[in-house]
């Protein structure tokens, strides 16, 4: 992974237009799962992962540090839900 991860950590006080934004490959990392599943996730499947589309019908994604971390509080929360 490129330097995004320690943005993610450092940048949680900017502003969302001044967050560098993590490539597919990235999330992919990140949440430790496939590329296919975070582009299905973000394009098409539930829970959905918010994401910036970079041209036509094959665009490139990019996401947000913060709707990543925010995907990732909101999927704990639902799992430590159905637990209790």
């Amino acid at each position: 992974m490129h330097n995004s991860h320690a943005r993610i950590m450092t940048q949680n006080g900017a502003s969302s237009m001044m967050q560098s934004l993590l490539s597919l490959d990235d999330v992919a990392e990140l949440l430790k799962v496939s590329n296919a599943w975070v582009r299905d996730h973000a394009t098409r499947r539930n829970p959905r992962i918010p994401c910036v589309r970079l041209g036509g019908k094959r665009a490139l994604l990019r996401f947000r540090p913060s709707d990543v971390e925010k995907f990732i509080e909101q999927n704990l929360q639902a799992s430590e839900r159905e637990i209790n």
